[in-house]
This record gives C-alpha cells, sequence and structure tokens, in this order.
C-alpha cells in the first residue's frame, strides 16, 4: 500500500504510526511531537518510559543566551550521573529566520563543555522558560515561512525538555528593542516577504542580507520624523529592497505612530 501523506504536515509521507495522532506521520513531525507523558511506552521510536523520564529530570548544569538581538544562540545542558554533560545548542534568528542551526551532544565531558562555552564571550546565564519560548518561536517563525528545521534539532530536542507548557502569544514577530510587544500584521507580512526573498536569493548569512526590524511605540525613544503610516513605513520597506547592496546590510528601523 502506497504511504500518504503524514498528517501533521501533509508535506512528507507519514511511514510510522502515531497513537496521539490515530494516524501515519512523519519521522521529523515525530521527533517534533515528542511528549514523555503522552507518548506509550512501547513506542518504538521514542524508548521506555524509564528513558523519556529520566532524559527531562537529569539536573540543569546551565542554560546560557547570547545577549546581543537578533540571533540569539542558546544552550541548555544538563549534568548526567557519570559527571558527563549533554547539551544542545540552538540558533534562532529572532526577526527573521527562526531555528536556523543546532547542534549537541549526549555525552560530552564537562571540562570540553566548560572550554567550548569559553570560547563564546556573549553568553550569559539566562532562564530556562525564556530560553524554550525563543526556541518555540524560532520553530514557528521557520514552520510560518516554510522553512526546513534543522535535522539535528529532532535528534536534540529533548535535552531542552518539555516545550508543550510554553504558550506563545501575539505577532510572529516582536518589537526589536523589548522583544515583547506585538506587530502588526502588515508589519509582519513586511518582514516575511525580505525573509523569504532573501532565502531564495541565497543572501542570508551573506554581505548582500537584508536586515529589518520594527520597533513599538514605548521603543521609539521619541525619535524625530515618525510621523508616516504604516502603510508608507510598510511601502518604504519595499522600495528599499534593491538598493544598498554595496554595504553589509540594509537596516530599516521602523516605529510605530
Amino acid at each position: 500500500m502506497k504511504a500518504k501523506n503524514c498528517v501533521i504536515c501533509n508535506a512528507r509521507k507519514g511511514k510510522r504510526f502515531c497513537v496521539k495522532e490515530e494516524d501515519y506521520i512523519c519521522s521529523k513531525c515525530c521527533g517534533l511531537i515528542r511528549d514523555p507523558q503522552l507518548c506509550p511506552n512501547d513506542c518504538p521510536y521514542f524508548g521506555s518510559l524509564t528513558e523519556k523520564k529520566g532524559q527531562e529530570e537529569l539536573p540543569i548544569y546551565k542554560v546560557l543566551m547570547t545577549t546581543p538581538k537578533g540571533s540569539r544562540s542558546i544552550v541548555v545542558a544538563r549534568e548526567k550521573e557519570n559527571g558527563n554533560i549533554q547539551f544542545v545548542s540552538a540558533s534562532v534568528d529572532e526577526w527573521k529566520m527562526g531555528l536556523k542551526d543546532c547542534f549537541g551532544s549526549y555525552d560530552l565531558p564537562k571540562k570540553e563543555f566548560n572550554r567550548f562555552v569559553g570560547m563564546q564571550p556573549q553568553y550569559a546565564d539566562a532562564d530556562l522558560d525564556e530560553c524554550k519560548e525563543k526556541i518555540k518561536r524560532g520553530i514557528l517563525i521557520a514552520e510560518t515561512l516554510g522553512l526546513k528545521l534543522p535535522r539535528e534539532f529532532n535528534k536534540f530536542n529533548r535535552i531542552l525538555g518539555d516545550l508543550d507548557s510554553i504558550e506563545l502569544t501575539g505577532s510572529l514577530y516582536k518589537c526589536y528593542d523589548c522583544g515583547k510587544a506585538d506587530l502588526t500584521d502588515k508589519e509582519v507580512e513586511a518582514i516575511k516577504e525580505v525573509t523569504l526573498r532573501d532565502v531564495a536569493a541565497g543572501d542570508c548569512g551573506t554581505e548582500s542580507e537584508t536586515m529589518i526590524y520594527f520597533v513599538c511605540d514605548d521603543c521609539k525613544g521619541g525619535e524625530e520624523g515618525e510621523v508616516e503610516s504604516n502603510e508608507e513605513r510598510v511601502l518604504a520597506v519595499k522600495v528599499r529592497r534593491g538598493r544598498d547592496k554595496r554595504s553589509r546590510y540594509s537596516r530599516s528601523r521602523y516605529s510605530r505612530a
């Protein structure tokens, strides 16, 4: 019998029967929706219940996040009984592409892990739930844009713990300055359009990449000349798309009047 499409993404072939979904799903979606509380003990794709619980119950060793705005690097590390470290490192582009890179280890000597994070001076201690929220929003951004999630994320995402309890609210993208305030639908659509254009052109990560962001009313700081309408600002973004290719970034900073 020919495999039908996954009931979750409807893009890939569903070859794994999921008890939760009561239908066939693909391996990628299987990795994303795995839940130690809901997946049955005998699920061949997740291992025993003891293994699943043990994965989440390992004590937190460190939770780190880079401080500069934009593309955040997040590290969640847990300490094993043998003293070694299992960790996941995720790169989240908050303003354009969402979750775009991931790597990790399930058994790394603590000395090597500390050497790795010590080479990143921009890391700072962070709140686990805040990091989970940024990663989950990064997943949502990538999926909304139709971008592929890093394959390694499916391998190491269990180290994060439960993501289902993290609630996402408001707009897909947030204010650049405070990271909390919602953007308008037109502003979000403008960011999506620029992002997909850069992805299609292969400009992401190059000197030709367009950096676009918006700020909310409270964060605009009384900047002069902020009198144009939302429609005019979005139009300005569209006009600006073909300009400044010789510079590293074409930076568009707008706030709502």
